[in-house]
């Protein structure tokens, strides 16, 4: 027997369907050689119907991207939830933060496509979860003495600045050694003011 879905329900099997074949096309074809006909193609819904739950293709991407950003906080999230130690806590995130950029779509949506899609103030919108967390793990290890900095805010947009920099350069190759080495810069980095 077939449960008849009510109208919201249909809408979000809509909205996820879109989303799921959406990422896929981005992150293996790129922003720029998807269209939207191929969204739609196999999902049986119209392109209206994709307007209707997104404006447009950069809407589709938005979200797509928005998606992957709270992915990758909750990445970080459960590697530094298991250590007690804050000093743990900040340099294993800001590792976790930089292996996700070798991690198959989260690589090339968030490092290589969404820069050269999205406008950089959408970008710090994206991330200002991420940010918030690393600038709480850094004001933990201020309170606790174990880093030395003039000021914990201005440290975490120092770290955040290095561990994006990092993570794009650590994104443009597969080699694990590009990995442990920008791994290695942000812990001396953050040593470096223990």
């Amino acid at each position: 027997m077939s449960v008849k879905l009510t109208k919201a329900e249909q809408t979000l099997r809509t909205r996820r369907a879109i989303l799921e074949r959406s990422r896929h096309l981005f992150a293996t074809k790129g922003y720029a050689a998807t269209g939207t006909e191929e969204i739609i193609n196999g999902l049986g819904i119209t392109r209206g119907a994709l307007y209707h739950q997104f404006k447009d293709k950069l809407g589709v991407f938005k979200a797509v991207v928005a998606e992957a950003y709270d992915e990758m906080t909750q990445y970080i999230i459960a590697k530094v939830q298991p250590i007690e130690d804050p000093w743990e806590q900040l340099v294993v995130g800001c590792q976790a933060f930089l292996e996700i950029a070798q991690q198959g779509d989260l690589r090339r949506l968030v490092y290589i496509e969404a820069p050269a899609v999205l406008a950089a103030d959408t970008l710090v919108e994206f991330d200002q979860y991420g940010f918030s967390l690393l600038y709480q793990a850094i004001q933990a290890v201020v309170q606790e003495g174990k880093l030395n900095t003039i000021d914990a805010e201005g440290f975490a947009h120092l770290v955040n600045g290095s561990l994006n920099e990092l993570a794009a350069w650590v994104a443009q190759s597969k080699d694990p050694e590009r990995l442990k080495t920008a791994q290695i810069l942000v812990e001396t980095l953050l040593n470096h003011h223990r």
